[in-house]
């Protein structure tokens, strides 16, 4: 079935500027809502086992709930698109050519996710589409040079794509006049219960990895990139996520949790994310060399969500789809370097099924 293309005003920013939500949907199969403050995936419909549609994501019912102080000083960009680099850098800082680069700190001492006025508080520019066999929105940004201290102009798409199958695709497109940096990612939180009151911990996970990247105390990756047998980080075969984050390490006890950048083997498949109880099941496939996977350790019930629950420890988990973090400080890592002519593209698919 042909998915359906609607929209309607979602909200008003701080400057007066209207918000549009898209919503794509296919009738008792999945329905997905974007809004074009952020790019944002707002909220994801699927059914259980039993045909309840119920949502998997985390995020608000109203865009009042995106501008809350509470939430804002949480750092948790729920269902944001996150960029020009997702992630902390060392020293908050980058060279291109021998010229460093100074990044504005939003976090405390550190400059994350795009910095003070990242992305994902950027009002994009919208075009719905529809074809033959899906429906979808192309936003668009262009990230001026400077903007967070960042080089040169750059131009990015982003597009929400859901085809008749079900089947839910991010692609990214970017091009630049400067040398610069580019680690786009979505930040979208699963919690695949469609109760947010609960913790994932009884979800299962695998992931299509032999490697990790450790972390220091400072949330960074150290450089080295350890084999997952015999750590918490061993998802080769779907497991338990409450395994993982009740062992004794010292990479679960840094980051409270999972906080930890997967390698990823370039399978078609390279993750699963399965609620047992609901049959629910995520399977995600990338171009991307690796998956950011954060357990929401760091929230706290701050703020309050959807069906005014707040938001806890575990209450979801992210699938970022990235190059690696801190890339810049790591020549052994994937570099995210882009060049004036050259063309940046990734490309992340979301499937969904039922395991009866």
């Amino acid at each position: 079935m042909t998915p359906k293309l609607e929209s309607k005003r979602f909200g008003t920013t701080p400057d007066g500027k209207e918000v549009t939500l898209f919503t794509l949907s296919i009738p008792k199969k999945i329905k997905v809502s974007v809004m074009d403050y952020g790019a944002t995936l707002t909220h994801l419909f699927i059914p259980d086992r039993d045909g309840k549609m119920e949502d998997v994501v985390l995020g608000f019912d109203s865009f009042e709930g995106y501008l809350q102080k509470d939430y804002l000083d949480n750092y948790c960009y729920l269902g944001s698109t996150i960029g020009r680099v997702a992630g902390r850098f060392t020293n908050n800082q980058f060279s291109i050519d021998g010229k460093t680069y100074h990044l504005p700190l939003n976090q405390g001492n550190i400059h994350l996710h795009g910095g003070m006025q990242g992305w994902d508080k950027k009002l994009w520019e919208a075009e719905p589409f529809e074809t033959e066999n899906s429906a979808g929105v192309t936003f668009y940004y262009k990230s001026v040079d400077g903007e967070e201290n960042y080089p040169g102009n750059l131009e990015i798409w982003v597009t929400y794509t859901l085809d008749e199958r079900g089947t839910l695709e991010i692609k990214y497109r970017a091009i630049t006049d400067q040398k610069t940096i580019i680690n786009p990612t979505n930040h979208a939180y699963f919690n695949l219960s469609g109760d947010f009151s609960q913790s994932i911990e009884d979800h299962d996970f695998f992931v299509d990895a032999d490697h990790y990247l450790s972390l220091n105390e400072k949330i960074l990756p150290t450089g080295e990139i350890k084999h997952v047998a015999g750590s918490p980080f061993d998802f080769r075969n779907l497991t338990n996520i409450s395994k993982a984050l009740h062992q004794k390490d010292q990479q679960i006890k840094l980051a409270g949790g999972i906080d930890h950048c997967f390698v990823l083997n370039q399978s078609d498949d390279c993750a699963i994310l399965f609620h047992k109880k609901s049959g629910r099941k995520l399977t995600l496939s990338t171009t991307e060399p690796g998956l950011q996977v954060y357990t929401g350790n760091y929230l706290n019930q701050s703020f309050v969500g959807k069906g005014n629950i707040p938001y806890g420890k575990n209450s979801a988990i992210c699938l970022e789809t990235q190059h690696f973090p801190d890339s810049c400080s790591h020549d052994h890592f994937p570099s995210i370097l882009l060049l004036p002519g050259e063309v940046f593209q990734s490309r992340t698919v979301f499937s969904f099924s039922i395991e009866k």
